[in-house]
């Protein structure tokens, strides 16, 4: 098998899904202090947070019981992260190596490496983010990470919403149009997003998700038409 394969692209698609059910079993489940006017989960607001104040609203006062608790879980799925960035990186390679191959356009290949940046970049955040909760701890200066981690946090949504944008107009011009409509929501949110990463961002980034399985879903109705047809001979 090879890059383009659907088996390849299903698999990437599992290993995707099973490392984030994986991670989610170490993240805090909910903030040790809730951000007035926000239902942000945990670990988004450890990516877009800007203050220590937030930190502290993760992790919890110096005296709460569970502080530690969160930190090791939260370090636990961020390390676990780097195979999320694995998964999903090939799989946005591996499905759109198959649409450059089915449409006869090497083009689309170009998709494909915006979710391989966007891996290289989420490997980025996580290694900032590391060092940020490492000063936090040690009751050390964390701005200057809070001050950079905005630009690799931001490139990796940014790059997989538009590695969904380039699946939604590939499925369009496949003419599998329900596919096309799961691909829509994360490039359509991005900007909203952005412009509001303590309310809007959480939706936005669950909905690049969707794109995720609306390339699952292509690939494993391809390989069974091929299936189908190699058994029809």
């Amino acid at each position: 098998m090879k890059l383009g394969d659907h088996r390849l692209t299903l698999l990437f698609f599992g290993l995707s899904i099973g490392a984030l059910l994986v991670m989610r079993g170490f993240f805090p489940s909910e903030l040790a202090i809730p951000l007035e006017g926000s239902s942000i989960r945990p670990v988004l607001l450890l990516e877009f947070a800007s203050n220590p104040a937030h930190l502290v609203n993760v992790f919890g006062e110096p005296t709460d019981p569970l502080r530690a608790a969160r930190i090791d879980g939260m370090t636990i799925g961020n390390a676990l992260d780097y195979l999320l960035m694995l998964g999903y990186g090939l799989l946005t390679l591996s499905f759109f190596a198959g649409v450059a191959r089915e449409l006869g356009a090497p083009v689309w290949r170009l998709f494909g490496w915006a979710g391989v940046v966007a891996a290289l970049s989420d490997a980025a955040e996580n290694a900032i983010m590391f060092r940020m909760v490492n000063n936090f701890v040690a009751g050390a200066d964390a701005l200057g990470e809070m001050a950079v981690l905005p630009f690799p946090v931001w490139l990796k949504f940014g790059l997989l919403a538009v590695s969904c944008g380039g699946a939604a107009w590939a499925f369009v011009v496949m003419r599998r149009y329900v596919l096309a409509l799961l691909c829509v929501p994360a490039p359509l949110l991005f900007v909203p997003g952005l412009l509001d990463p303590f309310g809007l961002a959480p939706n936005t980034t669950a909905m690049i998700g969707l794109g995720w399985l609306a390339m699952a879903l292509h690939a494993g109705t391809r390989w069974y038409r091929e299936q189908r047809k190699v058994q029809a001979r």
